[in-house]
């Protein structure tokens, strides 16, 4: 379907950073100062290869590469949405021509994702995270102020050959390469490794304790911020949703499949990650794995004991977090 011309707002609530967003992250900052008492405690992590024993693990870094071969296309002269890969769960966008441009995503259960694009000829990935079924795929270009003009749409049947698959594959919230410093990182955490619990718990760890809560940033985030893996690194520091990116890139690096997650934890405003697995086993010697299930972390509550409290205090049955959108 062509719609050219029509002016059209854009809903602002798939963005991650809003007004709303950044009082929420500092209510969490607030939260966090408090949990170093409340996450005090005598826990401490498993012992590698002692809790969780398993054979050698290939920790050999697999990065599955989003591709545009232009096999099933819709386009304009001004933008394309390539959806050849449709079944490995993901489409990815490009601009032609200079501006602001919006893909909106709505999904078989209704829910919508929102992705910018302000850089031409340098495609973005978005993931078809909501599993199976009819996507309809709007693509908007910025016109002034807050209108923006619809360009075309296309609606897909999507058949995933792995539903895990969007979770594995880089993309515009989850984004890392083969050349970022995480790569490496994730080899060298995971090197003594002998299970993928065991490779889980190393990931989780290391972002716990060495990444710190950054005050500042979460007062003063800027609307549309995206995580920067490398700055994290360098930095040593970051926001909520900072956290969760580092730590669901690297597990992916190493094949396991990570959702980031964003919603609501309490009133907060909030990222964490869920992390699926193929074993059973215990990270924090308080977190369970069950083999085929999703098991939910949040680094961020974590690091504010730095992985030594029972952090089944916080997070509980799951409860309370309430996720919206799943990346």
């Amino acid at each position: 379907m062509q719609r050219v011309g029509v002016l059209v707002p854009i809903f602002r609530r798939g963005g991650l950073v809003r007004v709303a967003a950044i009082v929420a992250l500092i209510v969490v900052a607030a939260f966090l100062a408090a949990c170093d008492s409340l996450l005090g405690g005598g826990s401490a992590e498993p012992v590698i290869g002692v809790d969780n024993p398993g054979h050698p693990r290939d920790n050999t870094p697999r990065i599955l590469e989003a591709k545009m071969p232009g096999v099933a296309t819709a386009s304009d002269y001004r933008a394309v949405l390539d959806y050849s890969n449709s079944s490995s769960g993901y489409v990815c966008a490009e601009t032609k021509v200079a501006g602001k441009f919006k893909v909106l995503i709505l999904a078989p259960d209704n829910s919508q994702y929102q992705y910018t694009i302000t850089s031409p000829n340098s495609y973005i990935t978005m993931p078809l995270s909501r599993g199976n079924g009819g996507y309809t795929i709007d693509f908007y270009q910025n016109v002034y102020g807050d209108s923006y003009a619809a360009l075309f749409q296309k609606r897909i049947e999507v058949n995933l050959n792995d539903s895990n698959l969007p979770f594995l594959y880089p993309n515009q919230y989850v984004e890392f390469g083969s050349k970022d410093k995480l790569v490496q990182l994730s080899e060298d955490i995971t090197k003594d490794a002998t299970s993928e619990i065991e490779a889980i718990n190393a990931i989780y760890m290391w972002c716990v304790t060495h990444i710190s809560y950054d005050y500042d940033k979460a007062a003063n985030i800027q609307p549309g911020y995206l995580p920067n893996n490398n700055d994290t690194i360098s930095t040593s520091t970051g926001i909520c949703f900072d956290y969760a990116v580092l730590c669901a890139s690297m597990l992916r690096v190493q094949g396991i499949p990570c959702r980031l997650e964003i919603g609501y934890c309490g009133q907060a405003y909030h990222a964490w990650i869920s992390v699926y697995s193929s074993e059973n086993g215990v990270i924090r010697r308080e977190i369970s794995f069950s083999p085929s299930a999703w098991t939910r972390l949040d680094p961020t509550f974590d690091s504010a004991g730095k992985g030594t409290g029972d952090i089944t205090r916080i997070i509980g049955d799951g409860s309370n977090y309430r996720p919206i959108y799943y990346y």
